[in-house]
């Protein structure tokens, strides 16, 4: 008896205790009732639930949660939430929503109605969320719409870290500010840095340009600074770029490429290709080196020239269009081949400057000098100045070589881009063959003068005039040896006459060490540009009667 009065004491008083106690004194990951206007238990089998109404306040460690009316079930740990629900996780992250399940014992949170999430950095809000409090980890996937200082990225599905700030944002991803717009279908975001690393093709539109980026791309929103990887294309409405890799810094508006570029200018109907390029949009220059192509596409014919080097200078300010080429350069059109160690041609005049012993092939004539200028009418040579060393040799229709050699050179040709005339001043020298109207061999001249003109018609001189005391000396086509078909120094180098072949070869073989280039690109641009050699055209030279 005695016993079982004691077993029903200890009981008793245990009962006591549980009832006195206070009624939030809950262990550590239980939520906590801070605060409500009035409050409803409901005991059910095996469970305890309680109904709060009215400013609503409840706690989970560092976490706060307020409410207009709350359920929770104490046994689950889990909080139904209604009316102006408000979750501040470490008063750093806050969630707002119509309506709530908070999971206590997990530490998560289902956002319904207007969610929004804040966390001093951005704003995002969409129409159903789930948090996670251990992680950190925001996900949604019914719309949402972030909004930092500068721009508003749009998604149908993302993932975000109030931790390490960054997104990862999946289906019909958009990124719009005052300056341009970003489009892919997947896209990881910085909030920190404002980066975006592309995980799918990427469209990036900013003040005209359009960039086309492949995975592995980054693009900063604020400074615009692109660094594109993959097989990239940038586009505006003068020019269109590919390269394996692109960088382009806004501020300085330098962009650098590497990689198969394939440079194209719209307006002049231009290709140029190489493994390395940069271009500066201040000062309208674009240089490639490696492998460099230019492909320029006039009417029917296309004309291709290779260099180490290629820089082209389309500057608006200044309205200075230029193309310059360095080293072991080749030309090709179908009628005309060049070769030289530089070049610079200007598309104002349409002139090209040719320099360091150039020799040029057009038609049946070969021409070399120690510089050469030659000026283009409709795609066409029109007229040739040769400095220094000067020589000639003409095919004629018997396929005998007539020859000019002097100081200097001025050949003018027709408009199919067959030599006309010639005029030599200076240490002039010639060989002609005289022949027949029926084109029959009659003799060779050989001449020598210090100024000298000649006409051509149809592959024949037509006329002669020389100045100056001519010495010279006719010889039947019997008494001519072969030491007196030459001149001295003559060299007929058609197998060197580059073709369109010979080029494409080159360009898919030879590769320019980069380093050795670009160091010396800024310093041959102004040793050209102030080239002593470098003449303007004499196009209407006078003739001495």
């Amino acid at each position: 008896m005695i016993n079982t009065l004691k077993s029903f004491y200890w009981l008793f008083f245990i009962c006591l205790l549980g009832i006195i106690s206070p009624i939030n004194a809950q262990n550590p990951s239980q939520v906590e009732i801070l605060k409500a206007d009035s409050l409803v238990g409901q005991n059910m089998p095996f469970m305890q639930v309680k109904k709060l109404l009215g400013n609503v306040r409840l706690r989970q460690g560092t976490t706060l949660m307020n409410c207009d009316m709350a359920i929770i079930n104490e046994t689950t740990n889990i909080v139904e939430a209604f009316g102006k629900v408000r979750i501040v996780q470490a008063d750093t992250v806050t969630i707002t929503g119509d309506t709530a399940y908070y999971f206590g014992n997990n530490r998560q949170a289902k956002m319904y109605g207007r969610v929004k999430l804040d966390d001093r950095s951005i704003i995002l809000t969409t129409k159903q969320m789930d948090y996670d409090l251990n992680t950190h980890v925001a996900y949604y996937n019914t719309n949402g719409k972030i909004f930092d200082k500068k721009s508003t990225l749009t998604s149908k599905e993302g993932y975000y870290n109030t931790v390490t700030k960054l997104f990862d944002f999946k289906y019909d991803v958009r990124v719009v500010d005052k300056e341009g717009s970003l489009k892919a279908d997947s896209l990881k975001y910085s909030t920190l840095s404002k980066e975006a690393f592309f995980v799918a093709p990427t469209l990036i539109v900013n003040k005209g340009d359009t960039t086309f980026a492949n995975p592995g791309s980054r693009y900063n929103t604020v400074s615009k600074i692109a660094n594109l990887k993959g097989r990239s294309t940038v586009k505006n409405d003068d020019y269109v770029m590919t390269a394996d890799t692109m960088i382009y810094d806004p501020p300085t508006q330098i962009g650098i490429a590497n990689g198969d570029i394939v440079f194209v200018s719209k307006k002049d109907k231009a290709i140029l290709t190489g493994e390395h390029g940069r271009y500066s949009k201040k000062t309208g220059m674009t240089r490639v080196f490696g492998r460099a192509l230019l492909k320029n596409i006039v009417e029917q014919d296309t004309l291709f020239l290779t260099a180490d080097t290629l820089v082209s200078i389309d500057n608006k300010e200044t309205k200075v269009k230029k193309l310059y080429a360095y080293k072991k350069v080749m030309i090709y059109k179908s009628d005309l081949s060049a070769k030289c160690d530089s070049l610079s041609y200007n598309l104002s005049d349409s002139t090209i400057y040719f320099y360091q012993k150039p020799i040029l092939w057009n038609n049946k004539n070969q021409s070399e000098a120690d510089s050469m200028n030659i000026l283009l009418r409709k795609n066409k040579i029109s007229m040739m100045y040769m400095k220094g060393k000067s020589f000639v040799i003409s095919v004629d229709t018997l396929s005998d070589y007539n020859q000019m050699k002097g100081r200097k050179i001025i050949a003018n040709f027709n408009n199919d881009a067959r030599l006309e005339k010639i005029t030599i001043d200076g240490n002039g020298e010639s060989i002609y063959y005289a022949v027949d109207e029926k084109n029959e061999l009659t003799g060779m001249n050989r001449v020598q003068c210090s100024k000298m003109y000649m006409n051509f018609a149809k592959g024949k001189i037509k006329k002669i005039a020389f100045l100056a005391k001519p010495d010279g000396k006719f010889m039947p086509p019997k008494e001519v040896k072969e030491d007196d078909k030459e001149l001295d120094g003559f060299r007929w180098r058609i197998n060197e006459r580059p073709t369109k072949e010979m080029i494409l070869k080159r360009v898919e073989k030879v590769i320019v060490p980069v380093a050795k280039i670009i160091a010396k690109d800024s310093v041959q641009v102004k040793k050209i540009e102030s080239h002593p050699e470098k003449q303007p055209l004499n196009k209407n030279p006078k003739k001495k009667k």
